[in-house]
């Protein structure tokens, strides 16, 4: 098996374009926590969706996760997977509650 480089390396254009959606993200959530103290469930979950409809942030974090992984080998291994496939391994999902 390969032993997997130690660095890699990003443009400072796509370095800021990451960070700027981290920042969306980050700034944004916590602003919506501040604000669920004044707020119902249903209206907490209801800015939460829209905030995630309107900021379009699934394209935004998937491209952020793209520029990311640009730089990692895709070539797979003996187990099957190509590098990132390997470090992914264990990473905790969201899984819809167990109905009643």
């Amino acid at each position: 098996m390969r032993v997997a480089k130690k660095q890699v390396a990003y443009s400072r254009k796509k370095i800021i374009a990451v960070l700027r959606t981290l920042n969306e993200l980050v700034v944004s959530l916590d602003q919506i926590g501040s604000a669920s103290d004044d707020m119902t469930r249903e209206e907490n979950d209801a800015a939460l969706a829209d905030f995630i409809q309107q900021h379009k942030i699934f394209r935004k974090v998937a491209q952020a996760r793209r520029i990311l992984s640009a730089p990692f080998p895709t070539t797979l291994g003996a187990d099957g997977m190509d590098e990132l496939e390997r470090e992914m391994q264990g990473v905790q999902y969201w899984k819809p509650r167990k109905r009643k």
